[in-house]
């Protein structure tokens, strides 16, 4: 904590906590990143890891709101920051398209300016790049604080998960489809997904860098800039989502469902793509009879959950499909166990803090609800493939019906009433099991 000193009075300014919600149970495990990063790019590591630990220092000057507690100590590490970046600029793995970025990311961050053109620009670059450099102001967490914080991100394109997506991509249209007939939702339909970029995360610094951490990063919306009016791109972190699976989401399910395991043959990061594909595509799926009820109608947070439930049940529903299994090399059993353990790493966030968790939540119930799965009063879910599946496409017919085309705000808010988190939900057992006898299990990753 810092004090800075005016004429007239002396204010105090607190820093912004590296942990969110301050309130509540953590558990951190470090965590080798083990990037793959090219030839050109390892002898750049200790500038990279440099700039990252630049990036911590910086952020912790900052309070919740983007003031700086020392404003001079402020502008000498980000002098020395963006000295590094015009220097990562000239480099070799540094295309031209990055480079002007990454000189223009200095320029600013001289002058701790937050230009939101280059957030656009950023998300128009589309190509995978070989090192990706984003240092500059990002917001990780809404209800944390809608004022983006310095962030240091640094990451190298990934091949086969970029060519993992571009066969998704290019099946996508059919598959919906597909969902389609199982679901009777004949005329949902996606429009055409933002771009994603699969990389590895080679370092990370300041907000990005604080807890929980994201495995991926919606440009240019998670720099404070909105929606790009021409382009937007997901960049993720494929490494990160498979290390986040191996220490909290597995080990969740190992706890607490009865059902398949996948086998160690079973290539884990490659199903989270394919499912996280799915999600990102599904957040646009819309009908011709698409309502006007909105987050006005029944709370920001609680509308939020039930878009993020659809975009999971669609999102689900298409990983299901036998095209997408092949294309992540796993079979419906093994997509069945990654999703509800992934659910239940969700969940474990709480469902009164969190869109993502509150999905989980309003998922997991309505599948037990619906005798789908089957959660005992010790927590544990036991749970059959083709029930679930079936669950999915029922879950999907459901939120479509009364959120997406919904007629009226109480169709939404009765799905909220009906599944969004209550003390005496069919899941209840399985939050309070994972949030106290299970709490010792990692609830975020540190990056060693």
């Amino acid at each position: 904590m810092s004090a800075t000193a005016s004429s007239t009075s002396t204010t105090v300014v607190s820093p912004a906590p590296l942990i969110w919600p301050e309130r509540d149970n953590h558990t951190i495990t470090a965590v080798d990143l083990a990037a793959s990063v090219s030839a050109n790019v390892e002898p750049l590591l200790p500038q990279l890891r440099q700039l990252s630990a630049l990036g911590d220092a910086l952020r912790s000057l900052q309070a919740l709101d983007g003031s700086f507690t020392n404003e001079a100590h402020a502008r000498v590490i980000a002098g020395l920051s963006a000295d590094l970046m015009d220097e990562l600029a000239d480099s070799d793995p540094v295309s031209p398209e990055q480079a002007d970025l990454i000189r223009r990311r200095a320029t600013a961050l001289r002058e701790l300016k937050h230009d939101k053109e280059i957030a656009y620009d950023e998300a128009a670059l589309t190509d995978a790049q070989e090192l990706s450099v984003i240092a500059s102001p990002v917001c990780t967490f809404r209800n944390k604080t809608r004022t983006p914080l310095h962030s240091v991100v640094i990451t190298a394109a990934h091949q086969q998960g970029n060519e993992l997506i571009a066969g998704l991509d290019a099946s996508s249209a059919a598959v919906l489809a597909e969902v389609n007939g199982h679901t009777g939702t004949s005329d949902v339909v996606a429009d055409s997904p933002f771009a994603m970029q699969i990389t590895d995360l080679i370092t990370m610094g300041g907000e990005s860098n604080a807890f929980p951490k994201h495995f991926c990063y919606f440009l240019p919306e998670d720099e404070g800039a909105g929606f790009g009016e021409k382009s937007n791109k997901t960049i993720l972190f494929r490494n990160v989502y498979g290390l986040r699976y191996e220490h909290i989401s597995k080990v969740l399910g190992d706890r607490l469902l009865s059902g398949h395991k996948p086998s160690p043959d079973v290539d884990i990061p490659s199903v989270l793509i394919t499912w996280m594909r799915g999600h990102d595509i599904a957040h646009a799926v819309t009908t011709p009879r698409a309502g006007k009820v909105g987050p006005k109608d029944v709370g920001h947070e609680p509308w939020y959950s039930l878009q993020e439930a659809i975009a999971d049940a669609f999102g689900t529903a298409m990983s299901f499909t036998p095209t997408w299994l092949e294309l992540a090399g796993c079979s419906a059993d093994d997509l069945a166990a990654v999703y509800l353990a992934e659910a239940l790493h969700y969940l474990r966030r709480g469902p009164w803090n969190w869109s993502d968790a509150g999905a989980a939540c309003v998922e997991l119930s309505f599948l037990a609800g619906n005798g789908y799965i089957d959660c005992a009063a010790d927590g544990t879910i036991s749970w059959e493939t083709a029930r679930v599946i079936e669950g999915v496409h029922a879950l999907s017919a459901t939120l479509e019906r009364e959120v997406v085309s919904a007629p009226s705000k109480e169709n939404v808010q009765a799905i909220l009433d009906q599944y969004g988190w209550r003390e005496d939900s069919p899941i209840a057992p399985a939050v309070l099991k994972i949030r106290d006898e299970l709490a010792a299990i990692p609830t975020s990753l540190a990056y060693l």
